[in-house]
């Protein structure tokens, strides 16, 4: 038992540092988080990866959920989700139980699930056409205000990949048991 969580502990570890990296040196939080725990838990895949790349600012619509959180739950349903639609409902509530333990705990640690409130307001701004052509011809405008976020975001993402880790290596997570 000792060594399992000596394994979880240094999986947590492993995972949390490149996330921590990935976000500093090429930003985009939900990415960032999603390829550090592809690659610590061995789920590579490109096309999955390319799915959360507008994940980042937290997801683009009213009140934008954390993307690193998405990103969490992403893996979590890579492991956990069901194969077929034919499994029914029932085949989605083991992913959907870790699910609930991964936002619980997110809550917990960040107060919201919101990026805005996250990054303690800095992200709160409207994310819309302009603000991204503005973004693209832009980016020096951008320069100050996204290296304080992705100071905060590099943390975050560090801790939702060891969530995630601890949620898909515990007894609970292995076999979608209740907490």
């Amino acid at each position: 038992m000792q060594d399992n969580a000596a394994a979880t502990e240094r999986l947590k570890r492993a995972a949390a540092e490149k996330a921590y990296n990935y976000e500093l040196k090429h930003h985009g939080c939900g990415q960032c988080t999603l390829r550090a725990l592809q690659e610590t838990l061995g789920l590579e895949d490109d096309l999955v990866f390319r799915a959360a790349s507008c994940l980042q600012g937290g997801f683009p619509v009213e009140n934008r959920t954390c993307g690193a959180l998405i990103a969490g739950a992403m893996v979590i349903s890579m492991k956990l989700g069901r194969e077929s639609l034919e499994e029914g409902q029932p085949g989605t509530s083991r992913g959907m139980r870790e699910m609930i333990r991964l936002v619980n705990k997110f809550k917990q640690e960040f107060g919201s699930t919101l990026c805005a409130k996250v990054t303690g307001g800095l992200t709160d701004g409207i994310l819309d056409e302009k603000t991204l052509t503005l973004m693209e011809k832009r980016p020096e405008l951008f320069d100050e205000p996204s290296r304080k976020v992705v100071e905060i975001c590099a943390n975050t993402v560090a801790k939702v990949a060891e969530m995630v880790v601890d949620i898909l290596t515990t007894e609970e997570g292995r076999h979608g048991h209740d907490t």
